[in-house]
């Protein structure tokens, strides 16, 4: 579903390039065309102006990718419209607005149903008491218990980080997947903020880090109660990210794309296609046949989400996708 501000975004990108060909007229007049050239050149600009940058895999996620379903961090579009002298995402907003131009409208449909008379009598009642009673004496005992038991818990926070760009990753999913003696590995999500809060005993902790088109890691730390939040650094998932970039992009040369996706893979390289939870079973491609499905127009992939990486000597060996329905 598209976001409901996603319209004042796509205005905001259209006066960025307005402002930026006054500087630079070679720039194309769509800044989802824009080449790495001049995405350099506006980044200086952007530095220059409102001492702060975007990074080139920022660029591409969020402008050359077409991800209609949310917004960048409000802090980047703050700076995006103080470049083109707001004094933030709010105020251009409020501008767009004066202007006319206004989130369309939902409108809800109220659905009215009757529901069936219960009569509750004396006795029912009496019958339920006891079993209500003993219900929240048991949440009691179990909430106590829990107190206790992480009464003695060190809380240890960790962040992740680009490992190229040194930045801590936000609005991206990331899940930590905790290995513990004798019980199965549990899995938690990071906050909005990016970062994993994690209940540990003194001694050592293992988990596994996962986030979206970056690597997988296993971390490894020894836990003491004087622990302090740290970051740790991912390294980006570069290919994945490009494989998913390419089955969103129009194709204009697609030879040069086809060498970009053999030096990729290796030649026993083994693709599989999720599909959804609403279909079964899934689809495997060799190296040959997922490289042909993604640069051929008919029948081709499009909106591909890497899923899993698996690397072999700098190369994908095992590659893990689904292709989402939206393909615009």
């Amino acid at each position: 579903m598209k976001h409901p501000q996603r319209i004042y975004f796509d205005k905001l990108k259209d006066e960025i390039t307005g402002y930026y060909r006054q500087i630079n007229p070679d720039a194309p007049d769509k800044i989802e065309n824009w080449n790495g050239k001049i995405i350099e050149a506006f980044q200086e600009d952007l530095q220059k102006k409102v001492k702060s940058a975007i990074s080139l895999r920022w660029f591409y996620m969020h402008i050359k990718s077409v991800n209609e379903d949310k917004l960048p961090r409000t802090d980047v579009l703050d700076l995006l419209s103080q470049y083109i002298d707001y004094t933030g995402w709010n105020e251009f907003v409020a501008k767009k607005k004066t202007e006319g131009i206004n989130v369309p409208e939902h409108k809800e449909v109220n659905v009215e149903s009757k529901q069936p008379e219960i009569r509750k009598t004396t006795s029912a009642r009496n019958k339920l008491m006891p079993v209500l009673m003993t219900a929240v004496l048991v949440i009691l005992v179990v909430m106590v218990w829990a107190m206790i038991k992480k009464s003695d818990d060190i809380l240890c926070r960790f962040y992740f980080a680009d490992s190229d760009i040194g930045k801590v990753i936000l609005n991206d999913k990331i899940d930590v997947t905790v290995m513990e003696d004798k019980e199965s590995p549990k899995v938690i999500a990071a906050n909005d903020s990016g970062s994993v809060t994690l209940h540990c005993k003194p001694g050592k902790v293992t988990f596994i880090v996962k986030a979206e088109y970056y690597q997988p890691d296993t971390v490894t730390r020894t836990i003491t109660n004087d622990f302090q939040p740290e970051t740790i650094k991912l390294k980006p998932d570069d290919y994945a990210l490009m494989i998913s970039i390419f089955s969103r992009s129009k194709l204009d040369d697609w030879e040069k794309r086809r060498s970009q996706l053999q030096e990729m893979f290796t030649d026993d390289a083994r693709i599989f296609q999720v599909y959804p939870s609403d279909k079964s079973g899934m689809e495997m491609y060799n190296k040959d046949e997922f490289i042909d499905k993604l640069t051929m127009p008919l029948n081709s992939l499009k909106n591909i989400e890497v899923i899993e990486t698996i690397y072999k000597d700098g190369k994908i060996s095992a590659l893990r996708f689904i292709q989402k329905e939206d393909t615009k």
